[in-house]
């Protein structure tokens, strides 16, 4: 190959490249974001079905709470299939802890609670305290901490704490506040439902404060076991909600939207990722001086009759120019280019001060003396540095 081949092959050679270049950075973008949003999605799952379990040693778990009933004695079995809580609770006393039960039916639930001679709801919805305690609802929510000022031993106990929701209804009422209470219970049928508001009583954050484990110890461990339910989708028995996946909880619409969002911006990707060229230094037809801009500024301030800014603009330009002849840099103060204008033609400082920092003409004959004898200065200022420029 000759040496003018080698040369006009080398810069298609070298586009080539960039170009590989470029769709690589893409793709390792488009992998980095990919596990960044999939590890994201997997932290939230996980963060969401740790945040009330037993197991769980997060803010919002359970851990401490289980951990004390054990070293008082008491069997906690964490169960997550609602068959295994009635296997455990059938013919024998033991307590139910029963958060939430998001994914169950009605019915399943009221086996739950029939099943177990005293059962603790954490945390309930409206439509589960209502099948539970019989016209019972949450009210609204309390924040400073109450007293107990019912008969119920567990919550007499406790003394004070603060409450979260506020319900009506049940036979007993403990810690009222707001018009409602923080504790309601009900007894029949050789069975006692409570219900509570956990998530600042019992969570591992706040067990310690105020009589949040008085309370806990005595109504979760009032018998020798205790069955803590945990619910799930998996263990749903819901219409259509078995087993459930997350395309199964989302509306239909999400993953076509997805879909399309993607193809979207693989096409956007392909569109703006097509091979530039080099970027063309392009010629301007001139070339304007910063000080040619700063007097045409002014002569348009002075036009508005704005003599103060354009005495502002026109002793500016004036500084920078006569610091620019003495070879001063751009960072160099007014009081340094006065004093080498001042020395470089053995002229008064004052005068050259007064014409920079003084007062500011008030009229269009101020101003225009004040060009001038700024244009003085200057025209002095040349003249000085190219004498000195030729005797050197």
């Amino acid at each position: 190959m000759t040496r003018t081949a080698q040369e006009a092959g080398t810069p298609l050679v070298s586009r080539r490249r960039r170009g590989w270049r470029g769709w690589l950075v893409v793709v390792v973008i488009v992998a980095v974001a990919s596990g960044l949003l999939l590890w994201s999605a997997s932290a939230f799952t996980v963060s969401e079905k740790d945040r009330t379990d037993p197991e769980s040693h997060g803010p919002d778990g359970y851990r401490a709470l289980v951990e004390v009933l054990r070293d008082h004695g008491v069997t906690v079995e964490v169960v997550r299939a609602r068959s295994d809580v009635t296997q455990l609770l059938d013919g024998g006393a033991g307590t139910l802890v029963l958060p939430d039960p998001f994914a169950l039916s009605d019915d399943s639930v009221r086996a739950m609670i029939d099943a177990a001679p005293a059962t603790v709801l954490l945390s309930p919805s409206s439509a589960v305290l209502d099948l539970a305690i019989p016209g019972a609802e949450i009210v609204g929510y309390g924040t400073t901490a109450v007293d107990a000022h019912c008969d119920l031993p567990a919550a007499s106990s406790a003394g004070t704490i603060r409450p979260g929701a506020l319900m009506t209804g049940g036979e007993i009422a403990c810690f009222p506040a707001g018009g409602g209470a923080a504790l309601i219970s009900q007894s029949g049928e050789g069975r006692t439902v409570t219900a509570l508001d956990a998530s600042l009583l019992f969570t591992n954050a706040h067990i310690t404060e105020n009589g949040n484990a008085a309370l806990a110890l005595a109504l979760l461990g009032q018998h020798d076991s205790l069955v803590w339910y945990v619910p799930s989708w998996n263990d749903s028995d819901a219409q259509g909600t078995s087993d459930a996946t997350l395309a199964d909880l989302t509306p239909g619409w999400v993953t076509p939207a997805l879909v399309l969002l993607a193809l979207t911006a693989a096409v956007a990707a392909i569109w703006r990722g097509r091979r530039f060229g080099p970027l063309v230094a392009e010629r301007l037809p001139v070339t304007v001086r910063a000080s040619e801009t700063l007097e045409g500024r002014a002569r348009l301030y002075a036009r508005a009759r704005d003599t103060g800014h354009a005495a502002r603009i026109l002793r500016r330009r004036s500084t920078a120019e006569l610091g620019r002849l003495l070879g001063m840099g751009r960072g160099a103060t007014t009081d340094a280019v006065i004093e080498a204008a001042a020395a470089a033609v053995a002229g008064p400082r004052d005068a050259l001060r007064a014409l920079l920092t003084g007062p500011e003409p008030g009229t269009d004959a101020e101003l225009v003396e004040l060009s001038d004898r700024l244009a003085q200065w200057e025209a002095a200022i040349r003249a000085a540095v190219r004498t000195e420029g030729k005797r050197s």
